[in-house]
């Protein structure tokens, strides 16, 4: 059984590479179907932003906290 530790993306506002680790991908398909890919490319954004490479569970949720306001 093969497991892959992080999912590659492509980041829609840049030509550069963006990792979703696999526990980020997990909770990000906890999302309802019709707004995860809002959530996805905000959480992208917010990480391009911050300089963040690797999307994580905690980089997922800083972002959420993010557009929250």
């Amino acid at each position: 059984v093969l497991i892959r530790s992080e999912v590659r993306a492509r980041d829609p506002g840049t030509d550069e590479n963006v990792v979703w680790l696999a526990d980020a991908e997990r909770e990000l398909r906890k999302i309802p179907f019709f707004v995860r890919g809002k959530a996805r490319a905000n959480t992208e954004k917010f990480a391009a932003e911050k300089g963040v490479a690797e999307i994580s569970v905690e980089t997922l949720y800083e972002a959420k906290a993010h557009y929250a306001r």
